[in-house]
């Protein structure tokens, strides 16, 4: 009884909790490549936050509902709908769209330029490839903890000079 006891943890010592196979890891996530919305997304997730580490927030994109969507957010109390407004107005400069007129200073957005491929024949999936992709385009800000109705929070198109805001 000893004996196989003596062997079962020998057994347990011997073998590791877990087979640690980093190139099998690698390899599986390289045969698996990412969509082209998939790298325009973090392209554009890391344009916004160099924009805003150094104005205090953070920010990430998704896909939703047929729009790309920038959130970004503010650790702040207390929260204000004035700083909610600065950050959807950086974010806009940022892109290269004036913030008060809501019009890209150029033909489209610095954020479309990140959703065109040279590989991609983007003119003939949409003539108008660029402002398409502006127009998808949405900013959602928020500024301090919500759930209480203290945190603040702003939305707004890329382009165009609307800006929705509500406390939550």
């Amino acid at each position: 009884m000893r004996r196989l006891l003596l062997a079962g943890l020998l057994g347990l010592v011997a073998v590791p909790a877990a087979a640690q196979k980093p190139d099998a890891v690698l390899d599986a996530l390289r045969g698996r490549p990412a969509s082209l919305l998939d790298l325009s997304l973090a392209r554009l997730e890391g344009f916004v936050n160099q924009t805003g580490r150094p104005l205090g927030f953070v920010g990430w994109a998704g896909a939703q509902d047929g729009r790309i969507v920038v959130f970004a957010y503010a650790e702040e109390d207390p929260a204000t709908e004035a700083r909610c407004r600065t950050i959807v107005s950086e974010l806009k400069r940022a892109a290269a769209v004036h913030p008060d007129t809501g019009e890209p200073y150029r033909p489209a957005s610095a954020w479309a330029g990140l959703f065109s491929y040279p590989g991609l024949d983007q003119f003939r999936v949409d003539p108008g490839w660029d402002e398409t992709v502006d127009a998808m385009f949405e900013i959602r800000a928020t500024v301090g903890t919500t759930g209480d109705g203290k945190g603040v929070v702003c939305s707004s198109p890329l382009l165009g000079r609307d800006v929705s805001i509500r406390r939550e």
